[in-house]
């Protein structure tokens, strides 16, 4: 079950053994994260790295069409 111990203890193991920075353990993205988890009533799915990875780079081709879009916008103002 659930207790700040082992919640506190499963933190410290993660900034160690993933060689994060200690201020990972502030950052408002990890807070909201463990704030969206920690409201789940039958566990949580964690994605795995391939579908993880396929997110990241669907993320990134969708944040270069935008750039790209705003730059052919941009450049037909000139």
């Amino acid at each position: 079950p659930y207790t700040d111990k082992l919640f506190h203890e499963a933190a410290v193991e993660w900034l160690i053994t993933t060689n994060q920075p200690i201020q990972a353990i502030d950052h408002p993205s990890f807070r909201k994260m463990i704030n969206i988890a920690s409201q789940a009533t039958k566990g949580v799915v964690i994605p795995n790295r391939k579908a993880t990875q396929a997110e990241i780079i669907d993320i990134f081709k969708r944040q270069m069409m935008r750039l790209l879009e705003h730059l052919n916008v941009s450049a037909a103002t000139l």
